[in-house]
């Protein structure tokens, strides 16, 4: 390698430490030629002025942001260019708080076969030990910022989920599928495990023995069962997905985008605590939001029978 290209690395990985805290020893080689090709970026408004090459970004005036996983020939697996641009992009949505113009996200998957088919295996086809686990960081921080979005995020899953893809379901604030859609966590036939939130949110959200059953078998379901057990919020047609979705997201920007905000965190950290704690941090959540403007706007609209003006403060 030169000393230009090792330069280049360097800056990508010290990059990606100061602004993650993931340490990635060895370098941008022991992940690849993804990590020294797109340092993480910092202080920027996410949707706008990006060149992400895994990832397709919509950004609607309306304060509404379309991700799609963009990698249709690979089932939209993710590599580590993807896990690195995943990070990137959360990363910039839960920095710009209550400045970003973004009030709701919806993430789906490019093409019609498949939301996301988990790890790209290919690229891990003989990664070594510390490799993997470097590679795995990456995507442990990108989902788990994913989680702490500050604004509603919903999973328009197009098809198949597989694996990781499965979890970004899970890890969304809610989701509707495609009638068609097969979902399948099959890490024990590989002597691995659901890894990137899994085992923690299947079982809060299907309940306990419903994800023992899911994870131990390694058996895919479909969209009924998925709907059933409150994986998806509804099932739709290919055609019906993404006009529903949008439909339901434009509910939601249309709304106060600081209770919007207020309300998923009440809701998400109440669920965290005891009974009586949950109830304390919702007043808590409610009472920041008495003195906005949004608040007297909104008021004002609802007496005087007209749609609010909400400008977020």
């Amino acid at each position: 390698m030169s000393s230009k290209k090792e330069g280049s690395a360097q800056i990508s990985r010290r990059s990606f430490v100061a602004n993650t805290g993931v340490v990635i020893a060895g370098g941008a080689a022991a992940l690849g030629a993804g990590l020294a090709a797109t340092p993480v970026r910092a202080g920027v408004t996410a949707g706008k002025n990006m060149d992400y090459s895994t990832l397709r970004l919509d950004r609607r005036d309306n304060g509404l942001l379309i991700v799609t996983l963009n990698r249709p020939d690979a089932g939209n697996a993710v590599n580590t260019h993807m896990g690195i641009e995943l990070l990137d992009l959360w990363t910039a949505l839960v920095r710009d708080g209550e400045g970003s113009k973004t009030c709701c996200v919806v993430l789906t998957g490019a093409g019609d076969a498949a939301f996301c088919a988990g790890g790209d295996m290919k690229e891990r086809d003989g990664m070594t030990d510390e490799a993997w686990r470097h590679q795995h960081e990456i995507f442990e921080q990108a989902l788990w910022t994913m989680m702490e979005c500050p604004v509603p995020v919903i999973a328009a899953v197009n098809g198949k989920a597989f694996g990781g893809g499965l979890e970004m379901i899970l890890a969304a604030d809610f989701a509707y599928g495609v009638d068609t859609a097969q979902l399948w966590f099959p890490e024990v036939m590989m002597g691995i495990i659901p890894g990137v939130g899994g085992t923690t949110t299947l079982p809060r959200i299907v309940g306990e023995r419903r994800a023992n059953e899911i994870i131990f078998a390694g058996k895919a379901f479909g969209a009924s069962e998925a709907l059933e057990w409150g994986v998806f919020n509804r099932v739709c047609s290919a055609s019906e997905l993404m006009p529903v979705v949008i439909s339901t997201a434009e509910n939601i920007v249309g709304n106060a985008p600081l209770a919007v905000r207020q309300a998923k965190k009440a809701i998400h950290l109440g669920m965290q605590m005891d009974v009586r704690s949950a109830l304390r941090f919702e007043v808590e959540a409610y009472n920041r939001l008495t003195g906005t403007e949004d608040r007297r706007e909104g008021v004002d609209a609802w007496n005087e029978g007209r749609k609010p003006q909400f400008k977020g403060v």
